[in-house]
């Protein structure tokens, strides 16, 4: 096959071709008896794959009578030059396509943005080239002049000699290259498959988890600038930082905490953007896995618990990109940024992505002022048997004169205050608070044959925040009475990751196998510092008073070194595929060393130290009883690092080893037709500490809490019609909490757990005006107990979110005109619990506008 790849590039080569890269790479995707088909066929002089057997391979002209109908799906694909528009077409739509490099020279098209079904968009796309797409009986298609309308039999195909063959174009493919994405699903808003750690890119039904892999695609047209905009739209996630501040960033998947730290960028822990700067505006997809992840990612920095979050930095496409987006932001928050992409090389085989933005204005918070920046250049190199990139990006985040509500609660309230208007500023005043994180990654992977491959990450991180950060209310009582806390509360962190490994696939009679092998490091320094006011600023919930006495802040380059984080591990797995890989069964282990020391802030004494480390086991399992049906369990554990006990117990001095939490999952996933629906049931049980009081003198510290999270969860996205996008679903969840402090608690439920939460987003193409789409969200939360004494609860909430684009051209450049509204119904409500038992608002209404338009 490599000769065959080969010979192709050297045709190409000769016949001046740009594209030979894509001939290279089209060939090792297809399958075996395909391409050697298509080498029969080419030396013989005919021009395509949809050719293998001429004298039954009928062609037909779009919608020909007897040819069944594809449905619908959504396309957007710039103007410009005809070749590349038509390769990125047949790849989005995974068809066969066939032409000539004669056919396509010198012309150029005017793109397509909207829903197509595949006849549609060649013809839209081909308009005005004097060429139609045929499709043939296999299911592919060639280009024909359009003046041909007749059909056109396979065996017709001018033949050309050797000496004159043309490139030929084969843009479709079967299965993409190790590090190629999985293609959009039906309606463009999530992709058919995502990364799962050390196993790689996985389809959707063949994965035994709950997936879902949000594209470039939905994050523009929600005009989502941080990762928890896009993951408004999951059932079983809720924001629980407070909105629109520079505080941490946190959030639940099914019940238990995320954080930034916890996510990962293009699979390596530690590089993500962090807190504040927790941006997507470089991402080209954000994967969400629901469920521990430690055999998949290694144990991540902060411990991920109810799921795992990762980021896919944007690549350059063959089409070549600048696109210029200005937008608003309410009250008057401007951004603007430009992004571009181009491809070069003989083959394209060298891709460069640079995304630029700048915003500044005032936040929807009264006398609240934001800024920031974002530079981010992605390179990358892809050949035929190595593929290298290269990322790097700086992120800063700004914000002074106010912020929103982060409220701890008086001892003794039986009953939620009721929550003041968002835009209120509880802190007038408050000097700046700014957030610099800076990152490079180096990744290759290596193709030592069709079968294994080997692959490589380096990256490292400087995350840098000054000013304050915990700020919040204190003491708040029922009718609004509180204390403001003020505080200082620099840090930063430099974080060095690294990630190897070995992917092959093999035979052992009838059982395949997918063998993955991981070894991954990572080394985080970290400094910071609380200083508070001597004293609290009385105020009032719905009346602030105006606060002078705010701290000076004290910069992060000042700060020592006050703790070291290293995690290395390595693991193994394999997939084994009975019955035609009809049966998918996953098994592997990791193992996993935590070292942890901290260091005094003034003399750099070693004050504790902490070395462990720990078996984490993965058996997941797929039937696939149809190709629209997926029957699938899992059991697999996520790790967070023990505790060192204090002083003040009897076992002063302790490590407890890594925390395991332990879930089980069943589920099914049922495709119909451009549609997808998930089911889920799970169990996930999470270890805790709490302290034994009959050992003398002091009480010991144990390891003998629990807190049990079951629940039910449904998930669905795609096409429900031609032009009607769902995305969404219903979780049901029971966080119960066990093995309490002497069983005072046992059998309440966990705090900020709420039993209800759904997600139903709709997005339509208006029909009779073609490129117009509105799109609604509406997301519920039900009560939930704010302590875990279940004292009282936050009420319930609903909030609605609407949205509306416009697709179309100004001076012959493709526009796209974007507006949305958050919480149309500006309905004040408590979002839910954040740590330490504090609880926060969710933003009030909020209005976005953007244009963006491809230069």
């Amino acid at each position: 096959m490599r000769k065959n790849i080969g010979s192709c590039r050297s045709a190409a080569r000769a016949t001046g071709d740009d594209s030979a890269s894509h001939c290279g790479r089209t060939a090792r995707q297809a399958f075996p008896l395909t391409v050697m088909t298509a080498a029969v066929w080419m030396a013989l002089g005919v021009g395509g794959l949809g050719m293998a057997q001429p004298a039954q391979a009928q062609a037909h002209t779009p919608g020909a009578a007897g040819q069944p109908q594809a449905a619908a799906q959504r396309f957007s694909i710039p103007a410009g030059p005809l070749a590349p528009a038509l390769r990125s077409l047949a790849s989005s739509a995974n068809l066969l396509l066939t032409f000539t490099a004669n056919q396509t020279e010198g012309k150029t098209t005017r793109g397509l943005d909207g829903s197509y079904t595949p006849e549609q968009a060649f013809a839209a796309l081909l308009a005005g080239s004097g060429l139609q797409a045929v499709r043939l009986d296999n299911g592919g298609f060639v280009l024909r002049p359009s003046s041909a309308t007749a059909p056109v039999a396979a065996s017709t195909v001018p033949q050309q000699s050797e000496a004159t063959l043309p490139t030929v174009r084969v843009t479709a493919s079967t299965e993409p290259l190790p590090g190629d994405l999985p293609k959009p699903y039906a309606g463009g808003q999530v992709a058919r498959g995502g990364r799962l750690g050390l196993l790689g890119n996985v389809d959707v039904m063949d994965t035994p988890f709950n997936i879902t892999n949000y594209t470039s695609q939905l994050i523009a047209d929600q005009q989502a600038e941080t990762v928890l905009d896009v993951l408004k739209n999951e059932p079983s996630v809720r924001q629980t930082a407070p909105t629109g501040t520079l505080a941490d960033a946190s959030f639940n998947i099914r019940g238990f905490n995320l954080s930034p730290g916890a996510a990962t960028f293009d699979g390596l822990h530690g590089m993500a953007p962090a807190v504040g700067n927790f941006s997507v505006e470089f991402a080209e997809r954000v994967e969400v896995l629901k469920g521990p992840s430690a055999l998949l990612y290694g144990m991540s920095p902060s411990g991920a618990v109810g799921g795992s979050v990762n980021l896919v930095p944007k690549r350059a496409g063959d089409i070549p990109l600048t696109r210029l987006t200005l937008g608003v932001e309410s009250d008057a928050l401007w951004k603007a940024q430009v992004d571009t992409g181009r491809r070069f090389g003989a083959d394209n085989e060298w891709g460069l992505r640079f995304n630029v933005r700048y915003k500044d204005g005032d936040r929807f918070i009264d006398g609240a002022k934001n800024a920031g920046d974002l530079g981010a250049l992605a390179l990358d190199y892809r050949g035929e048997r190595l593929r290298m990139s290269l990322d790097a990006y700086r992120l800063q985040e700004k914000q002074h004169g106010g912020g929103t509500l982060n409220a701890f609660l008086a001892s003794g309230l039986t009953s939620m205050p009721a929550a003041p208007d968002a835009r209120t500023n509880m802190y007038p005043g408050v000097p700046q608070s700014k957030e610099t994180t800076q990152a490079v990654i180096l990744g290759g992977e290596y193709d030592f044959s069709d079968r294994w491959a080997g692959y490589a990450k380096l990256g490292g991180q400087r995350n840098e925040f000054e000013g304050p950060v915990n700020f919040g209310v204190q003491d708040i009582q029922a009718n609004g009475d509180a204390d403001v806390i003020r505080d200082d509360a620099p840090s930063f962190s430099r974080t060095r990751s690294a990630e190897m490994g070995l992917r092959g696939r093999f035979q052992t009679g009838a059982v395949s196998h997918a063998l993955a092998l991981s070894a991954s490091y990572l080394n985080r320094d970290s400094g910071g510092g609380f200083a508070f006011a001597s004293s609290p600023h009385p105020t009032n919930i719905y009346r602030p008073t105006p606060i002078a006495d705010w701290l000076v802040p004290v910069p992060a380059a000042d700060l020592p070194k006050t703790s070291e984080t290293t995690l290395g591990g390595f693991a193994l797995a394999d997939t084994l595929g009975f019955m035609n890989d009809r049966m998918l069964l996953t098994l592997g282990m990791r193992r996993q060393n935590v070292k942890a020391t901290n260091f005094d802030d003034t003399t750099g004494a070693v004050t504790s130290a902490y070395d462990a480390s720990a078996w984490t086991p993965m058996a997941g399992l797929v039937v696939k009883t149809t190709d629209d049906l997926s029957l699938y369990a899992n059991y697999i554990q996520g790790l967070s690092q023990g505790t060192t006990v204090g002083s003040g117990f009897q076992n002063a001095g302790e490590v407890f080893p890594p925390y395991k939490t332990k879930q089980i999952e069943v589920g099914a996933k049922l495709q119909t037709g451009g549609f997808t629906n998930t089911l889920s049931l799970f169990q996930i049980e999470q270890p805790s500490t709490l302290t034994d009081d009959s050992t003398t003198p002091l009480p010991t510290l144990r390891l003998n809490g629990e807190q049990h999270n079951r629940g039910i969860e449904w998930t669905v996205f795609g096409e429900l019609a031609r032009g009607l996008r769902m995305l969404g679903g219903v979780t049901y969840l029971q966080g119960k909490l066990t093995k309490t402090q002497d069983g005072l608690e046992d059998g309440n439920e966990a705090a900020g757990t709420p039993p209800w939460m759904a997600n139903l987003g709709l997005d339509w193409d208006l029909p009779g005006v073609p490129g117009l789409a509105v799109s609604g969200r509406v997301t519920y939360t039900s009560a939930q107990y704010v302590d875990s004494a279940n004292s009282f609860k936050l009420p319930s909430w609903t909030r609605l979110d609407l949205g509306a684009r416009y697709a179309t051209r100004l001076a012959g450049k493709p526009v796209v005109f974007r507006a949305g509204v958050d919480n149309v119904f500006d309905k004040n409500y408590w979002q839910g619990v954040f740590y330490n038992g504090s609880v926060t608002l969710g933003a009030p209404r909020i209005f976005r506008l953007s244009a963006s338009i491809d230069l």
